[in-house]
């Protein structure tokens, strides 16, 4: 299911608008107590087409406790948002869980359908050494895109969002919708909204950020994620509950903002494709 760069897998359904979600909780006690909090939230109706979850949102980043709180690779296939999926029929981008294997500690995304299969999953890549992340995780293995109703998705994680290779690899790919579930400091929230809109409006997608809500170990996060549009405008939600954002999404913007200012078709792939990605970057 997961590989480098994997193409996308048809799904059964093709809707070109629908609701997204983003639930921005703070951490709730024991992994337990927010995966139900979580849940819960999620569910409010009327229900959207799809869910997104902050990272990490089940332990945060207590780093001497991430060893013992991790899955096992074998135990993601019968974790409970598989339920919370399945029984309101909507997809769930379900933020990031740490998960053990056989190339160590790694922070993974997991994307289960509204059939509760689980679809799609990509590892945080970059890691941010400031706050000491990569003294417990490995830096994980990008994956490529997976079909959500009428929209080919991709996902990076946080730290990723500083850098554009990684979306730009996306959408190059075919990206039309990519989900960026973080753990964003409030006192940057500006910064982290900015980057969206930048992701968003330099390849003309959809980028969706979902924050991780109040304080955990002295930080305020306090959400203030969103949906970037194509043309790099952040989208105006509906607050269903607090700390739950609903936003509309339609396909249709993508062609419509392209066909004022296409940038994708006016890259020079003849300029810097050889050396995209590469060290060895001329003067």
């Amino acid at each position: 299911m997961r590989g480098l760069w994997n193409e996308p897998q048809p799904l059964r359904s093709a809707l070109d608008a629908m609701i997204i979600r983003t639930v921005e909780l703070p951490i709730a006690g024991s992994p337990q107590d927010s995966l139900r909090e979580f849940s819960a939230s999620a569910a409010h109706h009327p229900l959207p087409d799809v869910v997104v979850l902050p990272e990490l949102f089940t332990t945060g980043y207590v780093l001497d406790k991430l060893p013992s709180l991790a899955l096992e690779e074998h135990e993601i296939a019968y974790h409970p948002l598989f339920l919370t999926a399945s029984a309101n029929r909507f997809w769930l981008v379900g933020g990031t869980l740490p998960v053990r294997c056989d190339r160590g500690l790694v922070n993974r995304l997991h994307v289960w359908n509204r059939d509760g299969e689980l679809v799609h999953t990509t590892e945080k890549v970059h890691l941010f050494r400031h706050m000491s992340e990569d003294s417990v995780f490995t830096p994980g293995l990008p994956s490529g895109l997976f079909r959500l109703e009428g929209f080919e998705a991709g996902a990076a994680i946080c730290y990723d969002l500083r850098f554009p290779e990684i979306f730009r690899r996306l959408v190059l790919k075919g990206a039309e919708l990519i989900f960026v579930p973080a753990q964003w400091p409030a006192r940057r929230k500006e910064l982290f909204r900015s980057l969206l809109q930048a992701r968003a409006a330099e390849a003309q997608v959809f980028v969706v950020g979902c924050n991780l809500g109040g304080e955990h170990l002295g930080v305020e996060f306090a959400g203030g994620g969103g949906v970037a549009a194509p043309s790099g405008e952040m989208l105006e939600g509906r607050t269903v509950a607090d700390g739950v954002t609903d936003y509309d999404i339609d396909r249709s913007s993508i062609e419509e903002t392209r066909a004022v200012i296409d940038c994708l078709s006016d890259r020079r792939a003849d300029i810097y494709g050889d050396w995209f990605g590469s060290k060895n970057v001329p003067d």
